[in-house]
């Protein structure tokens, strides 16, 4: 994978881990690159970008802190009845 890296704006998804379903989906059937990851923006990209807390982004796995890949946060517990 290039360095390069790509802004996806997700107003379709739920959730960043929705998203990351999604995300691992195009993984599997080669759309891409095993090595791509989904991150959530940092402050930097916030302010010199003016990314919202709606933006994720695509870069090469290891690119960001790994708390910003979505992979590696908790999902959020399901509400029983």
């Amino acid at each position: 994978m290039s360095n390069k890296k790509y802004r996806v704006h997700l107003p379709t998804f739920e959730s960043k881990h929705e998203a990351l379903d999604w995300f691992d989906g195009l993984r599997r059937i080669g759309a891409l690159p095993a090595e791509a990851e989904l991150y959530e923006p940092d402050s930097l990209d916030k302010d010199r970008h003016g990314y919202t807390a709606r933006d994720l982004i695509v870069g090469p796995t290891g690119d960001r802190a790994p708390q910003l890949a979505i992979r590696n946060q908790p999902r959020p517990r399901r509400a029983t009845r």
